[in-house]
């Protein structure tokens, strides 16, 4: 349902049941059962059997909460942008971002597209691939998400510390020998030290009050509420402290 039409009925009734809102948003009774349980999205009133009853407001909020969550944010994010005081500015940049990967995205769909036909041409043109195309074709390919390669190295180096803490613990408990734990805990400090610092380095944050771009003070990061996308740091520009959206910190040349 378009959201024109959306607003035309929420003028004739004030308030709605948690099936009107469901068939209004497109969403099942259950999702907005299960969004007031955790506290997401409450209703504005009870009937007096105690039946939820949702405002012209609280319709509005569903389909926002709806359409951010279309963009693969988690819905612990949204909670915690809705309750931010910045929480629209929070997910304008949330959407900006996610228009900015689109782009991306159909740009490497477009390479992609011209080193097949650039591949086809030499195939036809010569009945072999040039000398040098194939090393354009790597250096084109070259570009890749790298955010996410990041996040990604992240997370293998948690898994084996974990797996080397777990069988320390485990040769402590079974032998009655901490040797081998305390000899892998400091080695397990020092790569976790040095891979968030790393990841530290390599990210930026843009924030909502100033549109800044900015790289917070590393105590600060380090220690402040995060999500996979947002992070609550304080913006060195402007000194706004709530919810930025975490980048990729580009190259300098």
């Amino acid at each position: 349902m378009s959201y024109n039409k959306v607003q035309e009925e929420c003028v004739s009734d004030k308030f709605y049941t948690t099936g009107e809102a469901a068939k209004i948003c497109n969403v099942t009774v259950r999702t907005i059962q299960y969004y007031d349980q955790e506290n997401i999205l409450n209703p504005s009133e009870l009937s007096e059997g105690g039946r939820r009853m949702y405002s012209e407001e609280d319709i509005q909020q569903l389909q926002k909460i709806c359409m951010v969550k279309s963009f693969g944010v988690s819905l612990a994010s949204i909670k915690e942008v809705m309750r931010d005081k910045n929480g629209d500015k929070v997910l304008s940049l949330l959407i900006e971002e996610q228009e900015k990967e689109v782009d991306d995205q159909l740009l490497e769909l477009q390479e992609k597209k011209k080193r097949l036909q650039m591949v086809r041409e030499s195939i036809t043109d010569n009945g072999f691939l040039l000398a040098n195309t194939t090393n354009d074709i790597e250096n084109m390919m070259s570009e890749k998400r790298k955010l996410t390669k990041l996040r990604g190295s992240m997370l293998v180096v948690g898994v084996v510390c974990d797996i080397l803490e777990v069988i320390g613990i485990w040769n402590w408990i079974q032998k009655g020998d901490p040797t081998l734990f305390l000899s892998v805990l400091p080695i397990i400090f020092l790569v976790c030290g040095v891979i968030v610092y790393i990841y530290y380095q390599k990210t930026e944050f843009i924030c909502p009050e100033c549109q800044s771009v900015f790289r917070p003070k590393f105590w600060g990061w380090l220690w402040a509420y995060h999500t996979p996308k947002m992070r609550k740091v304080r913006c060195t520009a402007c000194g706004h402290k709530g919810l930025c959206v975490e980048k990729y910190r580009k190259e300098e040349m």
